[in-house]
């Protein structure tokens, strides 16, 4: 059986921005994809079912060759705040680096902060 890595979110924190308010007890969405070979060449294909792990729970994620983990964080009452897209492989080197543990932080893609990158470029 392939080894895994028992993963946990801990903490959100919107930070000072325009629709904080409107953020109320954001959550996670997990999509585990596998790499599948295709004519156009390779893809990522989702499964399994999307899992909603509550915040300060774990789950155990197999490490297989090529799978990834899409976190999507979103509230109740807003589109999706953030969103990340981790290689279950380097991400199980962070955590031999580091006693066991790895930080992930998700920069924000609602509404607002797009509106701030694109005054920014």
């Amino acid at each position: 059986m392939a080894p895994f890595l028992r993963i946990g979110f801990s903490n959100f924190d919107i930070g000072p921005c325009p629709q904080a308010e409107d953020v109320q007890n954001p959550y996670c969405a997990v999509i585990v994809k596998e790499p599948v070979d295709t004519e156009k060449g390779q893809i990522f294909m989702q499964k399994k079912p999307t899992m909603y792990p509550p915040w300060n729970s774990t789950f155990d994620a197999h490490i297989n060759k090529g799978r990834v983990m899409h976190i999507l964080i979103k509230g109740k009452s807003v589109e999706l705040i953030s969103e990340t897209t981790v290689e279950l492989n380097s991400l199980a080197e962070k955590c031999k680096r580091n006693q066991g543990k790895a930080d992930i932080w998700c920069i924000g893609v609602g509404k607002q902060s797009q509106e701030k990158l694109n005054k920014l470029t």
